[in-house]
């Protein structure tokens, strides 16, 4: 399949692919005599790998060194277990904060229900959101 195809089957843009073989989270594929790069099934098992690592919170350069440790067929036990570790860290940070946004939200969309539509200021939804950043719950959101 050439680039577009793949590109849609994925999920992602052309540029996307693109990018991903500059970074060598894909490798180079084969070129048809016309130029067009020629990608098999493979190629789109090891793209939807690296959307699903992002998606998992992965960075690119982690997403790299995990390929990389598959192809190596080696077993980097502590490097693995480091990024393990890592992401079940960031993971449970995650989960905490989104826990409280839904309390948070849940909450929110209850007292503007019961306010009607004229007594909701336009951040309100803005409001929530900053107080994942920072946690303080200080401003008023309604």
């Amino acid at each position: 399949m050439q680039i577009g195809e793949l590109a849609k089957k994925a999920s992602v843009n052309v540029q996307t692919v693109r990018f991903y073989e500059r970074r060598k989270l894909l490798r180079e594929p084969p070129r048809k005599e016309s130029g067009y790069r020629v990608y098999g099934e493979p190629d789109l098992r090891r793209l939807a790998f690296i959307r699903q690592a992002k998606t998992l919170g992965f960075s690119l350069k982690e997403i790299q060194e995990i390929l990389r440790m598959r192809e190596r067929g080696q077993c980097p036990c502590a490097d693995v277990t480091k990024i393990a570790e890592k992401h079940l860290r960031q993971v449970g940070l995650q989960i905490k904060q989104l826990r409280r946004f839904h309390v948070e939200l849940s909450r929110w969309v209850k007292t503007w229900k019961r306010l009607g539509k004229q007594n909701i200021t336009g951040d309100a939804i803005c409001v929530l959101i900053e107080r994942t950043m920072d946690g303080t719950g200080e401003r008023k959101a309604g």
